[in-house]
């Protein structure tokens, strides 16, 4: 695959085997009794294997005589899987456990180690709007300290780091916060299982920098899963 701005392959045939191959390394490296990579949820390798299953079952439809409800299926299941694959890859391979030569073979961009002037960020990310959707799902809004009327990310950043927590109660410490997301627009949306109904989600958020460097907490928010 040639080396462009976007990793993610054009044509549907080449994006095929591209994710089968990123999808085959990751399960690969975290599996067995002596993990390689121990840093990725296994909810989140669970989820990449079952998009690339989705992917594949609906791409397979379309190679022969096919209608055009297979072709809608298959361009569904495409988005489905880019929009989680992407974020996938900016928060779990672009830094350390994974090499350079992981990257490789995953075939995605190896980090550009000259952009030395970009530095942690400084300003707090702040989540100016959280809201219970029903579903199982929360909607986020958020934005930088320093620009209040500005969505646009901060410079040198790759996005807006969610840690949270389910509980029966408001969490107020920030270690609890184990899970994340990473948050690459506002609003964004985070999805839930039917176990978090009825339960606070407490959340705070960080800015990451491109070498995966995150800057101050913002304030610690909440509200209940419906």
């Amino acid at each position: 695959m040639a080396h462009t701005k976007d990793f993610v392959p054009d044509r549907d045939a080449e994006f095929d085997g591209w994710l089968a191959n990123l999808t085959g390394y990751v399960e690969g490296k975290t599996g067995g009794p002596a993990p390689g990579w121990t840093h990725i949820p296994a909810a989140k390798v669970a989820e990449l294997k079952q998009r690339d299953a989705d992917w594949r079952t609906a791409f397979a439809r379309t190679t022969g005589p096919h209608t055009p409800v297979d072709t809608e299926a298959k361009n569904d299941a495409r988005r489905a899987a880019e929009g989680f694959v992407r974020p996938f890859v900016a928060q779990y391979l672009k830094f350390e456990p994974v090499t350079n030569e992981d990257r490789t073979a995953m075939r995605l961009h190896n980090r550009d180690t000259t952009h030395s002037s970009i530095e942690r960020p400084g300003t707090r990310a702040l989540i100016a709007g959280l809201r219970a959707l029903g579903g199982f799902q929360v909607e986020a809004r958020f934005h930088d300290e320093a620009a209040p009327d500005r969505r646009a990310r901060p410079y040198g950043t790759n996005g807006c780091l969610l840690n949270y927590v389910l509980a029966p109660e408001k969490v107020m410490d920030y270690a609890k916060l184990k899970d994340t997301a990473l948050m690459t627009h506002s609003p964004f949306v985070l999805s839930l299982g039917p176990e978090a109904e009825g339960r606070f989600l407490s959340c705070a958020a960080r800015w990451q920098s491109e070498r995966g460097e995150l800057g101050p907490w913002g304030d610690i928010q909440h509200v209940v899963v419906s």
